[in-house]
Order: C-alpha cells, then sequence, then structure tokens
C-alpha cells in the first residue's frame, strides 16, 4: 500500500467524555480547526471566550495560548484538524483576500445544522487520505481542504454565523462551572456557591439555567453521575467507595441517579461496559 508522511495536514477525530476539562492553557506551531459535532464545548483563546454547541468551529491562529472544557450531560464529538500556514495561500492568492485578518475577526463561527454531515464528512476523508491510499491522496487532501476552508469563508460572510466571545455575565458562570467540575466530590449547595461567586441564589439559578440549559443540582448530579461512570469503568473501587469519592450522600442514592441518567444500574454499567 502507498504510504507517506505529511506533516502539512494532521487530523484528530474523537470522543470527548462529559465534564472533561483540560488543565492547562496550550498552544501549536500550526493552524487549529476544532468542529464541534455534537455536545457543548468553552473555548478559551487567550483572554477571549466562547461557547460551542454543535456546529461551532474554530479557527487559532498558531501559537495562540488556548483550552477547551466539555458541559456535563453526554459525550461529545470533535474533529480537529491541524495545518501549517502554507496552506493557506492559494487561497488568499486566488481570491486575494487576506485570509488570515478575516480568520483573526471572526474566529469562531456557527455551521448551519443542515451543513454539519458535510463538514463532518470533508474532514474524515481527509483523515482517510492522510493513511496514505495511492499516489493521489496529498492532492485529494489538497481539494477537500480547499473546499472545507472556502466553505468556511462563505460561512463568514453572514453575521448570522460568527459567534461572539461571552459576555461578562457569562464568563462569571463559567466559572461556577469549573468549581463544580473541581469540586463534585464536595458537598456542593447553590446557597454556599452563590455566595462564594458574590452573587445571589436567584441571580444565579437563572444564569445558570440560561447558560448551560441545565438546572444547577441538576447539573452537579450529572458531573458527579459521569464522575462515577468513569470511575465504574476504569477502577476496581466498590459502588460504595465511588458514591463517597463522586459526592453521593450514599450507595443507594447513587444507584437511583445513575440508573436515571445512564440508563442501567451502576454494577450492570460495569458489566456492559
Amino acid at each position: 500500500m502507498y504510504h507517506f508522511i505529511n506533516d502539512n495536514f494532521l487530523t484528530d477525530i474523537a470522543t470527548v467524555p462529559p465534564s472533561y476539562k483540560m488543565k492547562h492553557f496550550h498552544e501549536h506551531n500550526k493552524w487549529e480547526l476544532m468542529f464541534i459535532y455534537s455536545g457543548s464545548c468553552t473555548l478559551y483563546v487567550g483572554d477571549e471566550i466562547y461557547m460551542l454547541n454543535p456546529g461551532g468551529l474554530a479557527l487559532i491562529s498558531p501559537d495562540t495560548a488556548h483550552m477547551t472544557t466539555y458541559l456535563a450531560g453526554s459525550d461529545h464529538t470533535r474533529y480537529v484538524l491541524y495545518f501549517n500556514n502554507d496552506e493557506l495561500k492559494w487561497i488568499a492568492d486566488d481570491s486575494s483576500l487576506d485570509i488570515e485578518s478575516i480568520f483573526h475577526e471572526h474566529p469562531v463561527i456557527h455551521i448551519p445544522e443542515r451543513r454539519l454531515d458535510y463538514i463532518s464528512s470533508i474532514i474524515q476523508k481527509i483523515s482517510y487520505e492522510h493513511n496514505g491510499v495511492d499516489s493521489l491522496s496529498l492532492s485529494f487532501i489538497h481539494s477537500y481542504f480547499h473546499e472545507l476552508i472556502l466553505f468556511i469563508l462563505r460561512c463568514q460572510m453572514y453575521e448570522d454565523n460568527v459567534i461572539t466571545k461571552m459576555d461578562t455575565g457569562n464568563e462569571l458562570i463559567q466559572k461556577v462551572i469549573e468549581y463544580i467540575i473541581e469540586n463534585y466530590h464536595n458537598d456542593i449547595t447553590m446557597a454556599a456557591t452563590a455566595e462564594l461567586f458574590n452573587m445571589s441564589e436567584s441571580s444565579l439559578s437563572k444564569k445558570f439555567k440560561a447558560f448551560t440549559g441545565f438546572r444547577f443540582r441538576e447539573y452537579l448530579i450529572n458531573v458527579r453521575t459521569h464522575a462515577a461512570a468513569d470511575l465504574l469503568v476504569n477502577t476496581s473501587l466498590s459502588i460504595t467507595e465511588i458514591a463517597d469519592k463522586c459526592g453521593f450522600a450514599d450507595s443507594n442514592t447513587m444507584g437511583g441517579t445513575f440508573k436515571k441518567i445512564m440508563g442501567e444500574a451502576p454494577g450492570s454499567y460495569r458489566k456492559s461496559h
């Protein structure tokens, strides 16, 4: 089989677990295109924050510090494509557009729902050809990549597709989310959390629901449940020990909650995974 390694393009297609948060900002020496096919993600780019739902697509320029947090609920499907700056030259020369400036001005856009499969299929094709199918693979990669970038540029021409950075209120709720993800194993209440972040319970409740789609306690329980699911699959801890580690009052409470959210009891879930 024909094989080549082309460092100009790298792809990463993955399912990301709920309540996953990168521990540190990081950067690459390539452009990063990140596309959220399902789930929700909060993206930090420098000192700006963006909320990405299905169809959210970000273009992060080389050597730009960034970090992501995935919200609780269910698994998330995200596609990442890394590419060198030189790959934008052909499009820039052909269209007479300053591609880099356009991407810097509107780094995050929303792909219409009817075109989600279109974007994912292009990235999957690039990933497939990157394995070196035959001597035409590199040409196919360039063709698919140019089609992808041109479509993104067209989307950026319409303001309805541009995702703006969060306002200050949403940044505060994001910090609350991070607090929950980092402390879900402790005794967390909305009253104590509201006091910690200098908010009233009413304000926290309304803003949290508007931002995440979850009530405060509902979100906390989701985080605890998915943390428990991870421990069930990846450790030999007893259900009682897992309940304690994940902040549940006891194993019975965890069992009822777990079955309601995951569709099966903890013991059955462990056996089937």
